[in-house]
């Protein structure tokens, strides 16, 4: 399986990567026996029913390794069986786009043995399922799991794996199917990423969430075509470098949502009211950003392909650096970004 974050990322994560040896270790899972919770890598609020016998483990993990090359990242909630302390049942939720193409391409790389495949109808959904025995490297060993996909139009899908730990491996596929229908975690699970219901929350910074990978969040990278090179904070994200025909891009991996990629030009020998002016008449001129930090100076927001960037500049001699933020319609609210657009004008200050 292949993951990626925006339709033009190739990110290659491995399979490989997701059967990791521990596969219900987690770093510190937050316990409940029913309510709200939050998946704290993709950043989805969810509703947890309670069910006899059973308490709900739920953390996430992600891995970013080969100079940024490789990226997974997912969520988990295991139930656990109050009288025993065993895993019942483990659910990963995975969100974001899949380099592989559609659902069908993406789970055929999923490795089950005796795989079969089929097409349901859940909670008001269609998916395409693929379904087998899952190979644990621990002392689980071999067991029936179900993975779930569905795709959104030129949005995220999203993918539910349902690992029945404590049943044989010859459990019948309707048994499979039975059980993963009847899941008020993946049912939830899928109702949030539907709604987009999220809550802010820093991933990077979580006790519940194990970083799987060999490089860590805060980390120098170099942009492509400015040749800044940016010394990432450690401001409870998991930013990504990526580049475009004319800018230098940074999208936001952790949390998957909301949604989030800023876009940074540095322009030489002009001043941030010239490239404000420069715009032209596609912007949103009273669509400004807020509580930037001091020195910043706020632009109309402009629209690209239907969606809306707001702008901000700060210059650096005789150049300025100038910011855009994708974050949707509507929040203009940009004070979770201090940190980087602090380190974007140290890195341009010292170039």
């Amino acid at each position: 399986m292949s993951f990626s974050t925006r339709a033009r990322f190739a990110l290659a994560a491995a399979c490989a990567a997701l059967i990791a040896p521990a596969a219900f270790a987690q770093a510190v899972p937050v316990r409940l026996a029913q309510g709200e919770a939050q998946l704290p890598t993709s950043g989805l609020v969810i509703d947890l029913p309670a069910k006899a016998g059973i308490q709900y483990d739920v953390s996430g993990s992600w891995a970013l390794s080969g100079g940024g090359t490789s990226f997974d990242t997912r969520d988990i909630i295991d139930e656990i069986e109050t009288a025993t302390g065993n895993v019942a049942t483990g659910n990963w939720v995975l969100s974001g786009y899949f380099t592989a193409g559609g659902c069908s391409e993406t789970l055929a790389a999923t490795k089950l043995d005796a795989a079969w495949t089929q097409a349901a109808t859940l909670w008001g959904e269609s998916w395409i399922v693929r379904g087998g025995v899952f190979v644990f490297e621990n002392a689980l060993g071999r067991r029936p799991a179900v993975v779930l996909c569905r795709g959104t139009e030129a949005g995220p899908s999203l993918i539910l794996y349902h690992f029945l730990a404590n049943q044989p491996e010859t459990l019948s596929q309707a048994a499979v199917m039975d059980s993963a229908g009847k899941s008020g975690a993946l049912a939830a699970a899928s109702k949030s990423f539907t709604a987009v219901r999220t809550k802010p929350v820093f991933p990077t910074r979580r006790t519940d969430v194990r970083n799987r990978g060999s490089e860590p969040a805060a980390r120098r990278v170099t942009l492509t075509l400015s040749g800044l090179e940016v010394d990432l904070p450690p401001d409870g994200y998991l930013w990504l470098p990526d580049a475009g025909d004319s800018a230098d891009f940074l999208d936001r991996l952790l949390p998957t949502f909301p949604e989030l990629t800023l876009e940074t030009v540095v322009v030489p020998g002009t001043t941030c009211a010239s490239l404000f002016d420069s715009f032209g008449s596609d912007i949103r001129a009273d669509h400004r950003p807020l509580m930037l930090p001091a020195g910043w100076l706020d632009g109309p927001a402009l629209t690209i392909d239907g969606q809306t960037e707001l702008t901000m500049c700060h210059p650096v001699g005789a150049s300025a650096l100038v910011v855009g933020v994708f974050q949707g319609p509507d929040n203009r609210d940009v004070s979770t970004l201090h940190q980087m657009l602090s380190a974007l004008l140290s890195a341009a200050q010292k170039k």
